[in-house]
């Protein structure tokens, strides 16, 4: 239930990913990627599409077995991994690097962005997405865009209500943890819906037009 409502779903399927996936430098016909907070793996089974070597991490045991069902006898490889720990993979493994909405379920990004780095070869990629900094104000947020803070978002998915809690950072932090762990910042998307989401899902997006919600960078190493 989770998986077809996020995949398919107007915020994460008709928004955020579309994004993420137009900043993928292309091709990936035989490039290693690691797919970071995989989730149940709807962007690993994109990039097995377009031929890349697949690696899904996610802290959750569930989500990995579904990702890895979902794409199995496809060469993927996938397990348990906590972002907030060093990574446990080889140095110079990985030509790109994709991270939806992940980083901002944490506090700290110096050990995963490190960890990131590390993990790229000379000249990789990455590509993450997270909440916008400029998005309007939850009714959860007391501090203001300078501040750091913990917030959370409810929405229903499936008729089930969903509360998630993540943090908020002014742009000039998020570019700052970027630059430390050996990034340059090489392109920005700012998502909006299209035409094409808006006709399918016109009550959840006709009030995003022209409001700030995702961000998508993508970096290079240094």
């Amino acid at each position: 239930m989770w998986s077809s409502a996020t995949d398919a779903g107007p915020f994460n399927g008709g928004l955020e990913r579309p994004a993420v996936r137009a900043l993928v430098p292309t091709p990936l016909d035989g490039a290693a990627v690691l797919d970071a907070g995989c989730g149940s793996g709807a962007q690993c089974e994109w990039l097995l599409d377009a031929g890349a070597e697949v690696t899904g991490v996610d802290v959750s045991p569930r989500m990995v077995e579904e990702a890895d069902r979902r794409c199995a006898g496809r060469g993927g490889r996938f397990f348990v991994a906590d972002l907030a720990e060093p990574l446990p993979v080889e140095p110079n493994s990985f030509d790109g690097i994709t991270c939806s909405l992940t980083l901002h379920y944490l506090r700290d990004w110096t050990i995963p962005l490190r960890s990131f780095a590390s993990a790229l070869r000379p000249g990789g990629w990455m590509v993450l997405s997270a909440d916008h900094p400029f998005g309007p104000a939850l009714p959860t947020q007391h501090g203001g865009y300078f501040d750091t803070e913990l917030v959370s978002d409810t929405w229903t998915k499936n008729g089930v209500e969903v509360t998630q809690h993540f943090w908020r950072r002014p742009l000039s932090a998020v570019i700052t943890d970027f630059s430390r762990a050996g990034f340059v910042v090489d392109r920005v998307a700012e998502p909006q819906p299209s035409t094409e989401a808006l006709e399918r899902w016109p009550d959840e997006l006709a009030g995003l037009v022209g409001v700030p919600t995702f961000i998508v960078y993508r970096l290079l190493k240094a």
